[in-house]
């Protein structure tokens, strides 16, 4: 009696306790992972010089000068852009990899009480019916 009040306890937690708990975890492993690729501040930046390698400007007329910033400073904002446009592309794709795999991880756990059955079954008659 007590097996199969241990059982049905069990089932119940599994399926519900448990479920609860994981979409807890799902959520935080997705927002660990757009935290810590700083995808917000790679976006709000997005056009940013690189490393805040930038020149300034001369103070009177000199045209050759201001045309050496004027390059400068927009070859900077390009290797930013590219840097953090890679760094974005590499975040979604790890997102996209940890969504999958969260519901890949959901449906083994929904299994989970079937397999260990059928391994049990597949396994006594492997044993003892061969």
């Amino acid at each position: 009696m007590f097996v199969i009040s241990l059982l049905k306890s069990y089932i119940f937690w599994h399926y519900s306790f448990a479920l609860a708990a994981w979409w807890k975890i799902y959520v935080n492993i997705l927002l660990f992972l757009f935290n810590f690729f700083s995808v917000s501040p790679l976006i709000r930046t997005l056009f940013s010089p690189w490393r805040r390698l930038a020149e300034s400007y001369p103070a009177g007329f000199a045209p050759g000068a201001a045309a050496e910033t004027l390059v400068i400073n927009v070859l900077m904002r390009s290797v930013g852009l590219v840097i953090r446009t890679v760094f974005i592309l590499l975040a979604g794709l790890v997102i996209v990899i940890a969504f999958f795999l969260g519901w890949l991880a959901l449906a083994f756990w929904l299994l989970a009480p079937l397999i260990v059955l059928g391994a049990f079954f597949i396994g006594f008659y492997l044993v003892f019916l061969t």
